[in-house]
């Protein structure tokens, strides 16, 4: 009986965030972007080293695949200890570096949501439980400030050129072909530009600031949610990436969360969400009561009632962002060969949740105290 619920407690340890190194937020933020790189295949795409940008690694090349075994070797060993829970912060730099270093040794595997991906891991194993991760927030602002700032020094991207030329010819999209069609030559493609460069070089500048934090992170959901649905494309998994070290910036309470819940129309729920809750930081009590609140969360910070409480509950539930992966990996799978009803379920389900999710109620008290 010990040897099985030992073994289940290993088993359940990829699934558990408290207790380690790193804050909870940014070790689930690791374990999401590690396996957003396996299930893009990343494992099989480091090989030995083919025109590098450090010409130093092409003596590899004298030692056919030891590059290749040595990188897939320690990808391994520390994607499992990251998983489990063994020296987070070794096995996020570790595998930052990994990353980082087969980007570095072949020029063809050099991609925006790669390398993001690498930095946030190399980064995040250098921040520890104690201190917010200023590191990860800081190369995010850098992200978009560097973005903004290299589309601005762009000709291209003033005269529109750029825009047209993805949008109109690459893409072909519609929606865009139909609406410069009502304007000047150029005039749409020179808007959108300065839409993007503008609001790049914003979220840049509310990243770095603790009071317009929030309103950057869904800032940015909102800006690449609508960009996908302009374009219906995504940059290889940079928004998945994107929206994963987003994580990095949400607190998760200290202690237990307490669930006061209606036992006759939410157990459901409470199923559900314990199913969830492998950490078992909710504490879910019955409450059947005549009471105007079907739900209610409180934490160590604030008390929640009814849909705010259930909001918050899936916010402060690691293994919701886990089950949303999973969720979209699997609808990609279903609809692989039906694009366009695949771009259709994914744009729907991305505005639903955001409109859903977004702190309307925040907005309305940052208003009311500061205007």
């Amino acid at each position: 009986m010990n040897r099985t619920n030992n073994l289940r407690k290993h088993l359940a340890r990829p699934f558990q965030f408290e207790g380690t190194q790193m804050h909870p937020n940014v070790l689930l933020m690791c374990k999401l972007l590690v396996m957003l790189l396996c299930i893009h295949h990343f494992f099989f795409k480091m090989e030995d080293p083919f025109i590098p940008f450090i010409q130093e690694l092409d003596k590899f090349h004298a030692y056919p695949n030891v590059f290749k075994f040595i990188s897939r070797t320690l990808f391994v060993l520390f994607t499992m200890t990251l998983m489990f829970n063994i020296k987070v912060r070794t096995s996020a730099i570790v595998i930052g570096l990994i990353v980082l270093m087969t980007t570095l040794a072949s020029k063809p595997m050099f991609y925006n949501h790669v390398v993001i991906c690498g930095c946030a891991l190399f980064l995040a194993g250098l921040t520890n439980h104690k201190q917010p991760p200023y590191l990860l927030i800081y190369q995010l602002s850098i992200v978009y400030l560097g973005a903004a700032l290299n589309k601005s020094l762009d000709p291209d991207w003033w005269s529109g050129a750029f825009m047209d030329n993805w949008l109109g010819v690459a893409r072909q999209n519609h929606l865009y072909l139909k609406t410069s069609q009502h304007f000047a030559e150029m005039s749409t493609a020179k808007f959108l530009s300065a839409v993007a460069i503008s609001t790049e070089f914003l979220i840049g500048i509310l990243l770095l600031f603790k009071k317009t934090r929030n309103f950057a992170v869904w800032f940015i959901i909102i800006f690449h949610v609508g960009l996908f649905t302009l374009t219906s494309f995504r940059f290889g998994h940079f928004i998945e990436s994107l929206i994963i070290i987003l994580l990095a910036f949400l607190n998760f309470p200290k202690g237990q969360m307490i669930v006061h819940f209606n036992s006759k129309t939410m157990s459901g729920l409470k199923k559900f969400m314990t199913l969830l809750d492998v950490d078992k930081k909710q504490q879910w009590l019955p409450n059947d009561t005549e009471n105007t609140h079907w739900l209610t969360l409180e934490t160590n910070q604030n008390t929640y009632t009814n849909h705010e409480a259930l909001k918050n509950l899936m916010l402060y539930t690691p293994n919701f962002y886990t089950l949303l992966l999973f969720s979209d990996i699997l609808i990609y799978c279903i609809l692989y060969n039906e694009r366009a009803l695949l771009f259709q379920v994914n744009v729907i389900f991305a505005w639903i949740f955001i409109l859903y999710l977004f702190p309307f109620h925040q907005i309305y008290k940052f208003r009311k105290h500061h205007l």
